[in-house]
């Protein structure tokens, strides 16, 4: 499968993005459109491997709790796994391992939004709490 964004356009629009404090969707679009390439049977097998991991994201039991995830194998092979039905030890543990580093960087992404807002309220320095 071949590239459709040049390394380099990747980090100017980065660059870009990183100097600006709100940014829309089109105006990433629009940042990416000049140096995106297309081809057309690496997008279809793109959208089919993204319908494949919407279906199994709908998978949930009775009381709407999320029973499929995605895990990574000893070999490195990314595979769903329905946890109310799976009798391999090893598959939860690479769904519960995936889910703790999600949680984990959602809640530092919490800590670090909740830290911005203080700061831009004048509840905390832009340095830190002991900056005064």
């Amino acid at each position: 499968m071949s590239k459709t964004l040049d390394k380099r356009a990747v980090v100017v629009i980065l660059k870009r993005m990183e100097d600006l404090g709100e940014i829309t969707t089109e105006a990433v679009m629009d940042e990416i459109r000049p140096h995106y390439t297309f081809d057309v049977r690496a997008a279809k097998e793109r959208e089919i491997r993204r319908k494949a991991h919407q279906l199994m994201a709908k998978l949930k039991d009775d009381k709407g709790v999320r029973t499929c995830f995605s895990y990574t194998d000893d070999l490195g092979q990314s595979k769903y796994v329905n946890i109310d039905k799976t009798l391999d030890i090893n598959a939860l543990n690479g769904v519960d391992r995936q889910l703790n580093q999600k949680a984990s960087g959602l809640i530092k992404s919490g800590i670090k939004t909740s830290r911005r807002i203080l700061e831009l309220s004048g509840q905390m320095g832009l340095f830190g709490e002991g900056d005064e």
